[in-house]
């Protein structure tokens, strides 16, 4: 059932006057004002939100943009509140060019921009002891190599959610076949800092559309390779649209000659994203579509 705004503000300890600005799949968040603002999680206890600030304290300043800092954890009811430091910036959806309209390149060299400057983020040790999605392990504990871990969360999904995939994939079971062997065959990569959920309504920019903050880290950050959060960031960009496939193969088209990455290893790790986030809106408060007629237009494509 969906969350009524009454009962949301009823968590924000005492901010009777806050200004609601989002509600994504982690939670909604709330202008407090004094350049703060709070965040109400819907799924996150309070550990893995200790972690996530953790997280926050190890990467600050070491980007060429702001991101997440976290003043206090609070859990007054059922769900965990942290009030965070406001960021500067709108969401690059808001104030970008249509793909194809004079313009968009800036947009998407926004998105590259950012991936770029992840991938020079050595991944700091927190890393190894956080978990993904709606997981209770660490993705990728010490001692794990990338492959081992990325083919782990792929079994664990296909073991959780088998029928679903099985209905909407055509030959579901040579797909997963040669996607996990294509996997095996990857050359383990440095290891670096994935934000794992890079879109363009985490990214916030000025009126040149430059970068200057980067949100919402943690439902898919994890110790890995940067190629995998530009394959994801690409599919997500315009996920919801027709165009998603042009739109893609414009972002690789940019990956492979500006970053260097390999186009057939970007749309490997897309089908495993896509893998990954199908069942994410299962336990949506507010019902949001599924990902999952995604996931198997591009496994069917």
């Amino acid at each position: 059932m969906p969350l009524s705004d009454g009962f949301l503000r009823e968590q924000l300890c005492g901010y009777g006057d806050a200004e609601q600005i989002d509600i994504g799949m982690q939670g909604a968040v709330y202008r407090l004002g004094g350049e703060k603002v709070a965040k109400i999680w819907f799924d996150a206890g309070e550990e893995e939100l200790r972690r996530l600030g953790e997280l926050y304290g190890a990467i600050e300043g070491r980007l060429p943009f702001r991101t997440p800092r976290m003043l206090e954890l609070l859990r007054p009811g059922p769900y965990c509140v942290t009030i965070e430091a406001e960021l500067p910036g709108v969401p690059l959806h808001t104030v970008a060019p249509a793909f194809g309209e004079a313009g968009w390149e800036r947009a998407r060299n926004c998105v590259v921009d950012v991936l770029a400057a992840l991938a020079e983020i050595e991944a700091p040790e927190v890393l190894r002891r956080m978990t993904v999605l709606d997981e209770a392990d660490p993705f990728r504990p010490e001692g794990v190599s990338w492959i081992e871990a990325l083919t782990g969360l792929v079994r664990r999904r296909l073991q959780r959610f088998d029928d679903q995939l099985r209905a909407v994939i055509d030959d579901f079971d040579a797909k997963v076949e040669l996607l996990l062997n294509q996997l095996a065959e990857l050359k383990e990569p440095e290891t670096r800092l994935v934000h794992g959920d890079v879109t363009a309504g985490n990214i916030l920019v000025d009126q040149d559309l430059w970068p200057v903050a980067l949100l919402d880290l943690g439902l898919l950050t994890m110790p890995g390779d940067p190629v995998f959060d530009a394959a994801a960031a690409a599919g997500l960009y315009e996920i919801w649209s027709p165009r998603v496939r042009e739109v893609e193969a414009a972002f690789d088209q940019a990956f492979v000659e500006q970053l260097g990455y390999d186009a057939e290893q970007l749309l490997l790790y897309r089908r495993i994203h896509s893998l990954a986030i199908s069942n994410l809106h299962e336990n949506d408060p507010y019902n949001r579509a599924s990902h999952l007629p995604l996931t198997a237009s591009l496994f069917n494509r």
